[in-house]
């Protein structure tokens, strides 16, 4: 009896893809809780992490993205299983930690109470870089927070060149009004370091500046 109910939840899944465990007792014939349960733990599955871990899926790694996450129809799941093990994964495997912005976008759930239970225990350390807290492995801490300091001094420098091809193409065009965003390359021809026509498109685009004046670029 239990092959053929393995075969069955096993069909099922391969169709419905996500199950909640009175899903699966009916499938199987409306078998008890007991059952079902059973029924589950003869194959790989997981739990999902959101909405209480009532819906259940066939455990397939294929089904699993770069993060070890897969959801359907916003019912979530993890090759980890619960939430706090899949934040943890998460931590570890970082080069740079995670901010807990980071982590709930990522995970589409809140986690700042995983985050708290992760500290208690000393597993996840904490630290504040910026504007927000970065959560690290307690075992790798040192190195993640240099590689996430990194990181932010090259998004700043990023925000900063950007900012000078800003400044740069709006003076070109106080002079020069009806410049199209070639025209506007074509005068600052020279400037260092050089502004691309990408970058005077992008200028253009983020800031609707050919419709304003009435130009095509």
């Amino acid at each position: 009896m239990g092959h053929k109910h393995d075969l069955r939840l096993l069909t099922a899944f391969q169709t419905k893809k996500v199950l909640t465990l009175a899903g699966i007792q009916e499938v199987l014939g409306g078998v008890s809780e007991a059952t079902a349960r059973r029924a589950l733990r003869r194959i790989p599955y997981r739990s999902s992490y959101n909405h209480n871990g009532r819906y259940y899926t066939l455990y397939e790694e294929g089904s699993f993205d770069r993060w070890g996450l897969c959801s359907w129809e916003g019912v979530r799941f993890s090759r980890d299983g619960s939430l706090t093990a899949t934040v943890m994964r998460l931590i570890a495997e970082a080069a740079a930690g995670w901010t807990r912005r980071e982590l709930q976008e990522l995970l589409g759930v809140s986690v700042q109470t995983v985050l708290n239970t992760l500290r208690a225990r000393g597993k996840v350390e904490r630290a504040k870089l910026g504007p927000a807290y970065v959560y690290v492995s307690a075992s790798s801490a040192r190195r993640q927070l240099e590689r996430r300091e990194q990181m932010t001094r090259s998004e700043q420098r990023r925000s900063e060149a950007s900012l000078e091809v800003v400044v740069a193409v709006l003076l070109v065009l106080i002079r020069h009004p009806k410049s199209t965003p070639r025209e506007v390359v074509r005068y600052l021809k020279g400037h260092s370091p050089p502004i691309h026509l990408e970058d005077v498109a992008e200028v253009f685009e983020r800031y609707d500046l050919a419709q304003k004046r009435g130009r095509s670029s």
